[in-house]
């Protein structure tokens, strides 16, 4: 019987891997530079879309939907 496919989920101790898979809230923290609980409650205010299959699953991102929010967030003069 095969393996079932793994999502992209970063492990804990490895190094990040540039913007491939879905991230947890702890690396995606990380990749935007703010705290998780600050990244959990943006996410939760609409900041941007995340994925938890039941409320004790980890919040889980997508890097595309990080960096679109990075790119809508900087500041141009």
């Amino acid at each position: 019987m095969a393996a079932a496919p793994r999502l992209g989920i970063v492990q804990p101790g490895r190094e990040l891997p540039a913007f491939e898979g879905l991230i947890r809230s702890r690396d995606a923290a990380r990749l935007l530079c703010v705290s998780e609980w600050t990244l959990r409650w943006m996410a939760h205010s609409g900041e941007f879309p995340y994925i938890q299959m039941t409320p004790r699953s980890p919040m889980l991102f997508d890097p595309a939907d990080l960096r679109a929010w990075i790119e809508r967030e900087k500041i141009r003069k």
